[in-house]
């Protein structure tokens, strides 16, 4: 199966009498990169965390005394006039890194929480909502410091925002048992946590192997393939863990927002099988197989018979179009350093139906315009389908030189 947006050609070269003048189009793209080098370096320096203004915002009008027990993370802070004490941890989400606060109080027999506070995330807005909603912040009130703070154990997640509980309670774990250490005087009875490899990272190892095998096999074995790894990519990877890629991803990689393999294994499998098809073996398996809006399309197609096709004019455009639109959520992505601020992608509306701003309209546009041409979106709008296939392009080229070179060479 060939992936649909490899038909699309590389941008139209500019007319011969054009390109003769003055050359706008490179001193356009140079400004462009220019910008995004520029707001990259603007939100970085901008993103430099004041924890005390963080947990002054979260408690006003509580006197802070910062303790100087511990010099580095996590932070202690005592409430004057209060025996409770506020402790300040970072950790990594499935978005990027996160800061908690963790405001606690000593008991006769050791210490009870008594309420997190959420300081700073880069998470998407409907995974917070999620945990919001699943009352996931409210099960820490009264638990106590000497407990395990272990997603799947002794903490509940929330249904399609697993990675983020599992970033949160990693932050909360850390400074409550350092407040436990250090301020308690607790010897530590706790468990320490193991990998987070389970159910859901094996499905999504089995969705790779299947969309492998329904890749390179034509016999029935390939065709049964085949129809599990769709009705996976949508059950699965689009309604279940809501796991589709994004632009966020894309560029939450860029700033190093990069979750730790042993928390968030799924985005590991996730990264790694997409990237890895395409350097060994020059496929882009997730457009053409793992994608949970491609398949959303494809039934739109079905629904309605209609195969219209794009000029060929317009298509070679396309490219141009993805490019711009991309750009803009990048500005914004690298200005506020906070990746999922800028995904217009429509997934998160599609699969958990909770969106942000034009992504409401993005979606019914996309679901029309599927009805008619196949694969609307993926064609003229996806900025993933378009990266991942410039990095297959990339490979090609490369690999073409070597052969190249490597002829000559003999």
């Amino acid at each position: 199966m060939t992936d649909p947006l490899d038909s699309i050609p590389p941008a139209g070269e500019l007319p011969a009498e054009t390109t003769r003048g003055f050359p706008w189009r490179g001193v356009l793209e140079g400004v462009a990169w220019a910008l995004l080098v520029a707001a990259f370096v603007i939100g970085q320096i901008a993103a430099r965390p004041d924890y005390e203004k963080m947990l002054q915002q979260a408690l006003p009008g509580e006197t802070l005394a910062r303790s100087d027990a511990n010099d580095t993370l996590p932070f202690v802070y005592r409430i004057e006039g209060m025996d409770d004490v506020v402790i300040i941890a970072d950790g990594e989400g499935y978005g990027g890194p996160l800061v908690v606060g963790v405001r606690a109080r000593r008991t006769e027999d050791g210490g009870r929480l008594a309420e997190a506070l959420m300081l700073s995330h880069k998470e998407s807005p409907a995974f917070m909502e999620r945990l919001h909603r699943g009352n996931f912040f409210r099960q820490f009130g009264g638990k106590d410091v000497s407990d395990n703070f272990s997603v799947g154990d002794d903490v509940d997640s929330v249904s399609g925002a697993t990675g983020s509980a599992r970033g949160l309670t990693s932050a909360m774990r850390d400074a409550v048992h350092l407040g436990a250490v250090n301020h308690l005087k607790l010897e530590p009875t706790w468990q320490q946590p193991g990998w987070n490899f389970g159910v859901n990272e094996g499905v999504l190892v089995l969705l790779f192997v299947l969309a492998f095998i329904a890749g390179y096999r034509k016999d029935k074995i390939g065709k049964y393939a085949g129809i599990s790894v769709t009705v996976g990519a949508l059950v699965f990877v689009g309604f279940y863990a809501n796991a589709s890629l994004s632009l966020a991803s894309i560029a939450g990689i860029f700033m190093g927002y990069i979750p730790s393999p042993r928390q968030h294994p799924m985005w590991w499998i996730m990264m790694i099988g997409v990237l890895g098809s395409i350097v060994a073996m020059g496929r882009n398996i997730y457009c053409q197989r793992l994608c949970p809006f491609m398949v959303v399309q494809d039934l739109a197609q079905k629904i309605s018979g209609v195969k219209l096709k794009i000029d060929s004019r317009f298509q070679r455009r396309a490219r141009t179009l993805i490019f711009s639109l991309s750009w803009v959520a990048l500005m914004l992505i690298f200005l506020t350093a906070h990746p999922a601020l800028g995904s217009y992608e429509p997934f998160a509306m599609m699969f958990s139906l909770e969106g942000l701003g034009i992504q409401w309209y993005i979606l019914p546009a996309s679901l029309l315009g599927s009805l008619f041409v196949p694969r609307f979106w993926c064609q003229l709008f996806c900025p993933v389908g378009l990266y991942l296939n410039e990095i297959v392009r990339l490979r090609r080229k490369i690999r073409t030189a070597f052969s190249r070179k490597a002829v000559g060479g003999n």
